[in-house]
């Protein structure tokens, strides 16, 4: 099926699991529940590619965590895409994006843009709109640990495999 995509996602520690939960629990309260992926851990999403890749992604998965340390970061700001999506995003460094071009290396021509978010709510702009001072009144930056790489299929969602970040390297 040509809709069909393999995607990796960092995955955070459980910390920033429940504080992420926490903030949509407060958008939950408030009336809001979007169309954002459901029953997936908080992630960065990494990038995606044909599903005639897994075997080769789960080998890459595996060599490229046991050799990869976890990667501490600070979510400091809360953003948009559009009107369409609200989401929490790190401070960018260097090791996320160089952790992110391991999978995913740039395009011959260096055109290639990914911006590292945490999906809080995927909506019709008008309830976007409405979520935003929300969030904005009870977000508070916080430092956070990615942990762990997922590998899924969408849509259906499939869950494949999840690798676990090397903690000694």
């Amino acid at each position: 099926m040509k809709d069909k995509y393999l995607y990796l996602l960092a995955q955070f520690d459980k910390e920033t699991q429940e504080i992420l939960t926490g903030y949509y629990d407060i958008l939950q309260q408030n009336g809001f529940v979007g169309n954002q992926t459901k029953n997936i851990p908080y992630h960065f999403t990494l990038g995606k590619k044909d599903i005639d890749c897994e075997k080769q992604l789960i080998d890459d998965l595996d060599k490229i965590c046991a050799n990869t340390a976890c990667i501490d970061i600070h979510l400091s700001h809360i953003g948009l895409f559009g009107l369409g999506v609200l989401f929490i995003a790190p401070d960018m460094n260097f090791e996320l994006l160089k952790f992110q071009q391991k999978f995913f290396p740039h395009c011959g021509n260096g055109a290639y843009n990914w911006t590292a978010h945490a999906t809080l709510l995927l909506d019709e702009p008008e309830k976007i709109l409405k979520a935003l001072p929300i969030i904005a009144k009870n977000f508070k930056p916080f430092k956070t640990r990615i942990e762990s790489i997922g590998l899924y299929e969408f849509f259906p969602m499939r869950f494949i495999k999840e690798c676990i970040l090397n903690k000694t390297v």
